[in-house]
């Protein structure tokens, strides 16, 4: 940094940066309410109105702050008072850092001591103060030499009572994150937060390197670089919203109990057939479940896509006089778009329901149903079903798997 050396008599200057702070938080919150009052609350409980209010103030804050700390609303509050004794720019003392000070008329009850000054150009040991070099009260010194320039980075010899007050600035940011928190779901309000802080950062020293250090370009890019990045991380948060959920089994200190989830992933296992009940006679009691647990809505009534042409290919004759033709589990050889070929299962489905597919899910029983391997080409007659063989010779199915099943 490279400014106009200061001296004895050039002016002080304070922003409005606390007060528009204060404005913005009234207006914001002002206009939250009067917002409501107008259109109503739409049903919105007490907490969701007083988070959109405080989401209001808090916002209207950030932006009083914004415009009150610009150049424009700068104001004139006092004067150096004091100078080197032996060092002398444009015929007067020049200002040192921590050995000189100035009056304020925003902070009176003593002189302010300059706080900040060149951290490589030094003035009777102390450094040589600059315009944009602070006083203990966060005064700036706006003013200096018009053809002597001090260099080098800015060192800060004592400590400064900021403009705005670190306490409230970070109530004013907890009462817009807590807002937040109400409004909108933790993934978007952290994803817009962080986007926010990059963006900002970002700004800042874009802005620093264009327009120069705590300039008004710089202040505006930075406030334009926290809106833009907190924009796309909250569009980020909702994406990651849509697709994932976080689950917290339980309480842990190394976050292994914090799970995420991908939504709509969860496989549903098919409930199990409810235990029939039987009577004095021994056989089952009838109830409304018997539909579900009918041995004929447990198993599929189509192959999968794919499976009949899976089991014709495996089934084709590949050479000689018969190529292309398919042959039969009985040897007979006909074209593949035969009308009477139908598929069947070479393990019947009655013997796959009494070992395992009574107690299995709908997936075990899809899953043999279309098994190609299980699966041969046979000529209709008048004795096969379509496309699936679900009973065999002597077998009865399971007796204990329904009500209906006799």
């Amino acid at each position: 940094m490279t400014a106009a050396a200061a001296r004895l008599d050039d002016p002080i200057e304070h922003s409005s940066a606390l007060g528009g702070l204060l404005a913005g938080l009234a207006i914001g919150a002002g206009a939250v309410l009067i917002g409501i009052a107008v259109i109503g609350t739409g049903g919105l409980g007490a907490v969701a109105l007083a988070a959109m209010v405080g989401a209001g103030a808090a916002t209207g804050a950030g932006i009083g702050q914004l415009i009150g700390s610009l150049s424009f609303a700068c104001s004139e509050t006092g004067r150096i008072r004091s100078g080197s004794s032996n060092v002398y720019i444009n015929g007067k003392p020049a200002a040192r850092a921590h050995l000189d000070n100035a009056e304020c008329s925003d902070h009176p009850g003593g002189a302010k001591t300059l706080a900040q000054g060149s951290d490589s150009v030094y003035i009777n040991g102390q450094p040589a103060a600059r315009v944009g070099d602070r006083t203990v009260c966060d005064a700036k010194i706006s003013a200096g030499s018009p053809n002597v320039c001090v260099g080098g980075g800015t060192a800060t010899t004592d400590a400064i009572d900021p403009e705005v007050p670190i306490w409230l600035e970070r109530s004013v940011m907890a009462l817009g994150l807590a807002s937040a928190f109400v409004l909108a779901s933790p993934v978007l309000v952290m994803a817009g937060l962080a986007g926010g802080i990059a963006g900002g950062m970002a700004g800042h020293w874009a802005g620093g390197e264009l327009f120069g250090e705590g300039s008004d370009g710089q202040k505006l890019m930075a406030f334009g670089g926290a809106l833009l990045g907190g924009g796309i991380g909250a569009k980020g948060g909702k994406a990651f919203n849509a697709r994932y959920e976080i689950k917290v089994q339980g309480f842990g200190s190394n976050l292994g109990n914090v799970k995420l989830v991908p939504k709509g992933r969860t496989p549903v296992e098919a409930p199990l057939a409810a235990r029939p009940i039987r009577g004095a006679d021994g056989r089952f009691i009838k109830s409304t479940e018997g539909a579900r647990l009918n041995r004929k809505t447990e198993y599929p009534s189509n192959y999968r896509a794919g499976v009949k042409e899976k089991v014709l290919d495996a089934n084709t004759i590949q050479s000689g006089k018969h190529a292309g033709k398919v042959m039969t589990a009985d040897g007979e050889r006909v074209y593949r778009d035969d009308p009477r070929l139908t598929i069947e299962h070479n393990k019947p489905v009655v013997e796959h329901w009494n070992e395992v597919g009574y107690n299995s899910n709908r997936a075990v029983r899809n899953d043999f149903y279309n098994d190609t391997k299980n699966m041969s080409l046979k000529l209709r007659s008048a004795n096969s079903s379509e496309g699936a063989k679900m009973g065999a010779s002597g077998i009865r199915y399971r007796q204990d798997v329904g009500p209906n099943y006799e």
